[in-house]
């Protein structure tokens, strides 16, 4: 773990100092640390020897695994993206198909998908077919009204009228039908015209805030 190896008498020996009676301990702390230096040299020097050793041990077992033409190969790339940590990146790529044995260590690989096309395809407005146009009628898109439906024409007033159970105050908008000339008051909870009420209630607030403007002006 990095630390500095010490023995049981090198520890329980005191650090010593000049006076007569710590000569012998620190003669015995000197002789101790001399043999750890002397052992550990030994160690250093026939630390690669029994490296190489045993790699060349090792590779007489290992038989050589001959890749030819038309075998599937794994790539094995060590360096990463930046930014990636080494445990969530996949090193091993693959499978490959060998194409060609340039040298001992060096292969041409198939390539996974075709080259891409460089020709542009062009869209003549002669040749489009238009389906919506053909199969489809001018007010498809109109939905028709159910019986006892009207369609709102436009919204002119609002009033509050008396407080609910729940303590809402109620609403009635006065609203013009289309076909018919005559208006009337309907509850805000019978209109299913989101878009018209929004913009008659955006108008209202913004004429409401211009008045208030004037009359402080005046």
């Amino acid at each position: 773990h990095g630390w500095d190896a010490r023995s049981t008498l090198e520890v329980t020996l005191p650090l010593g100092s000049t006076r007569r009676r710590d000569v012998e301990p620190r003669w015995w702390r000197f002789s101790v640390q001399r043999q750890y230096q002397q052992a550990r040299e030994l160690v250093n020097k026939a630390l690669p020897d029994a490296i190489e050793g045993r790699a060349d041990q090792y590779n007489e077992d290992v038989s050589s695994h001959g890749i030819k033409a038309g075998d599937q190969v794994w790539l094995y790339l060590d360096r990463v993206k930046e930014g990636y940590t080494r445990k969530f990146a996949h090193m091993w790529h693959g499978p490959f198909r060998v194409a060609e044995i340039v040298d001992r260590h060096a292969l041409k690989l198939v390539k996974s998908y075709p080259e891409r096309p460089t020709s542009t395809p062009t869209n003549r407005e002669v040749d489009r077919v238009d389906f919506d146009e053909g199969l489809l009628p001018e007010d498809s898109w109109e939905r028709d009204l159910e019986e006892g439906e009207y369609e709102v024409e436009r919204i002119a007033d609002v009033r509050s009228c008396k407080k609910t159970r729940y303590g809402r105050t109620r609403r009635e908008y006065l609203v013009f039908w289309k076909g018919y000339d005559e208006p009337s008051w309907v509850d805000e909870t019978d209109l299913n015209c989101g878009v018209l009420l929004r913009d008659f209630d955006r108008g209202r607030t913004d004429r409401n805030r211009f008045e208030a403007m004037q009359s402080n002006e005046e």
